[in-house]
Order: C-alpha cells, then sequence, then structure tokens
C-alpha cells in the first residue's frame, strides 16, 4: 500500500502543514475533494495531540473497513490503535464503561438509533461531558445531525473532516451543521492521488450548479503513470468476473505492493465475486470487506472486494467497479457513484451487464465524445 500514509513532513503542503499545527483549543471542520488527504491529516493531528500531552482522544470512522485499513498502516503514529474505532463499536464499549445495560435490535439503522438514545439519557443526567480531550471524526457528512450534537457535547474540542459529494447514507448532509459547531472550516483544494481521466469522468457526473471540480485541482502526475477510464460491457455478472480477474492478473504484476479494488452496489454482487476470486486462487492475497464480513489488512493484502460503502475512505491503484448498472435507484446514486470512482488512483475499469444510468453513460461519452451527430439511418438502427 505505497503512497498511502504520509512519513515525512515533505509530503506536506502549506495548507496541509497548518492544519497539523491548529492550536490545541477550538473546534475545526476539515473539507476537500478526494485525495486531498483528509484522513491522513485526521490521524497526524491525532497524533499532534498525543505527542502534545492530550492522548484522551477517539477517533471515530464510519466504517469497519476503513478502521481496519487505518490500523494496518498507521503503525507509525504515537497513538495506539485501539484509539480508532467504527462509532458503534465506540459506542457499545462507551456505554458499558458506564454500567449501562445494553440490548440493541439487530437491524443497522434501528441500532444507531438505540445507540444514540441510550448517549443521549447519559448525557442528560449530567455525566460524561466533556469527557474527551477530543473527539475526531472521519467522513463527517455521513453522520446523524443528533449524532455530532453528542460528540459536541462529549468532546472539549471536535475536529472533523467531510465532503457534501461522499454523502451515499440515509439522512441530510451534516456538513452545514458542522460549520455551525466549529470555531473554524479549513477547505482544503488540491489533490494528488486521481489521476486526469478518473477526474474527468467524475466532473462530468456532478450537477450544473456544483462548482468544485477535480481536474483544475489536480496535482496527480500523469506523465509518471497515465491514467485510464474503460467501460466494458458483459453478457452477465459471470462474465464480468471472468474479466476482472483476467484484468487483475496484469495488474498484479503491473503494481507491485499496490492494493486493488473490486467493489460493487450490493453485498449480493461482492460476495459471488469474491468467490470467483477464491476460485481463482487469488483468495489468499485477499479480503472481503461487506456487511457482517470484515477481515483485517495484512502485509501481504493486494485485494480487496467491498461494497462502496464498505469502500469509504479507501483507495486503490487499480479499481474495478462491477455491476454499474445497479446504482440506479440507490439512495444518493450519483453520490455513490462518484464515490466509487474516485476510489481510483490510476486505472478505473467500470461493468455492467445491464444498461447504465443515463448521467453515467453521458459521463462517459466526455471521454470521447462524438465528432458526428447520427443520422437518420442510425435512428432507424440501419447501418452505413
Amino acid at each position: 500500500m505505497n503512497e498511502t500514509w504520509w512519513v515525512d513532513p515533505q509530503d506536506l503542503n502549506d495548507e496541509q502543514r497548518a492544519i497539523i499545527e491548529l492550536p490545541l483549543k477550538g473546534s475545526h471542520l476539515i473539507t476537500g475533494p478526494p485525495g486531498s488527504g483528509k484522513t491522513n491529516l485526521l490521524l497526524l493531528r491525532a497524533n499532534y495531540l498525543t505527542l502534545a500531552d492530550q492522548p484522551n482522544i477517539v477517533i471515530l470512522v464510519f466504517t469497519k473497513t476503513l478502521q481496519e485499513f487505518i490500523a494496518s498502516g498507521g503503525t507509525q503514529y504515537a497513538f495506539p490503535s485501539s484509539r480508532v474505532q467504527t462509532v458503534m463499536k465506540w459506542e457499545q464499549g462507551f456505554l458499558r464503561s458506564f454500567g449501562v445495560t445494553q440490548e440493541p435490535p439487530s437491524e443497522f439503522h434501528e441500532k444507531r438509533m438505540y445507540y444514540l438514545v441510550e448517549i443521549q439519557k447519559l448525557l442528560a443526567t449530567g455525566k460524561a461531558r466533556a469527557f474527551y480531550d477530543a473527539i475526531l471524526l472521519d467522513e463527517a457528512q455521513d453522520y446523524l445531525p443528533d449524532e455530532i450534537r453528542v460528540f459536541k457535547q462529549l468532546g472539549k474540542v471536535i475536529f472533523a473532516t467531510a465532503h457534501s459529494k461522499q454523502k451515499i447514507y440515509d439522512g441530510v448532509d451534516t456538513t452545514p451543521l458542522l460549520e455551525s459547531l466549529t470555531d473554524e472550516k479549513h477547505e482544503l483544494h488540491y489533490h494528488y492521488r486521481i489521476g486526469t481521466k478518473i477526474c474527468r469522468l467524475a466532473d462530468a457526473l456532478v450537477t450544473g450548479h456544483d462548482t468544485e471540480l477535480l481536474l483544475p485541482t489536480s496535482n496527480y502526475d500523469e506523465d509518471a503513470r497515465p491514467s485510464s477510464v474503460e467501460y466494458i460491457r458483459c453478457i452477465d455478472l459471470e462474465q464480468e468476473a471472468s474479466k476482472i480477474i483476467e484484468r487483475l492478473a496484469l495488474q498484479l504484476r503491473a503494481y507491485p505492493d499496490e492494493l486493488l479494488g473490486i467493489i460493487s452496489p450490493t453485498r449480493a454482487t461482492a460476495c459471488l465475486l469474491w468467490e470467483r476470486l477464491a476460485e481463482a486462487e487469488l483468495a489468499a492475497i485477499a479480503v472481503l470487506q461487506v456487511s457482517g464480513e470484515h477481515s483485517p489488512f495484512e502485509s501481504h493484502t493486494r485485494i480487496c472486494v467491498a461494497t462502496v460503502h464498505a469502500a469509504k475512505g479507501l483507495e486503490f491503484r487499480a479499481l474495478h467497479v462491477a455491476e454499474c448498472n445497479q446504482f440506479e435507484g440507490k439512495p444518493h446514486e450519483r453520490n455513490m457513484m462518484y464515490t466509487a470512482i474516485t476510489r481510483a488512483k490510476t486505472s478505473l475499469s467500470l461493468y455492467s451487464s445491464e444498461p447504465i444510468p443515463g448521467y453515467l453513460e453521458k459521463a462517459l461519452g466526455t471521454l470521447t465524445p462524438k465528432s458526428e451527430l447520427p443520422n437518420l439511418a442510425q435512428v432507424f438502427g440501419k447501418q452505413n
């Protein structure tokens, strides 16, 4: 997983360096596009606080996958990896530390509300306020408004990263609330990991009123590693799996020691792709990251198979997005697609066995625009 974690101050630009060294007092919101280093800055800020005798901190991430990913790469930091927790795991442990008996429901959304209400009850008793020196939140746009308010009460300060275009969970975007609850907002303007062609595709997905585009703010080294975007129409999912595995065989040699990804909009598709990967004897160097199935990232891990939700915060040198037709009709579907394709650094391959959403087809068309308008014969289905 080369180039994922910054290990030297020379890796930082001026605005990134200033964020790490912000005063200890005060709450801060960090925004910026994919690849601008938000998660890395969150961890470096946590390290800064720990070294500045502010060790009573907790770093909350939304998914188990991201927690495992950070734990695999953040060993150079002074704070223990146990301080990086998923919000639900942290809620369970926090309530247990105050002797609260827990009987949560099994369904995710109901369980999420259950833990929120239990912590609100605890705070109403006057206990636990300003419990932490700082609470650091990654992907904060996906938390519920009342969750954000709870974090604000529990931490003397909060330090959050967010990006509205990557909101893919139900509920309102809490970025405006975070702006009102923090003392200062800091915007990162540049990104480094996403190739030019992938930037162009992502920019073509955003709606007309959006002005935050990736291509004008890209510092990716296109000369060193030319980027690529490919759309592959297949007969069925089995053919998608076959073509993905065929390309992975080449990419494992082309990108030694780099993480490669296979993601899909649904758990069922990700699990089927995992089965085909196992049949191709690639499971030994791969991990499956879907709801109910999470494996630790090891030093030999080369491939991650995940849903889009599980892959949030991850990055892959080469990425394969399966069953792109299944994005249609999903909540925040365009944000899901944007989040999916911006996980890729250099090589992006999109697959589908059914017609893809019109906005994605149009975005792909911007990469290879037609030189002429269709003629009547083509409109009536005849070939020249």
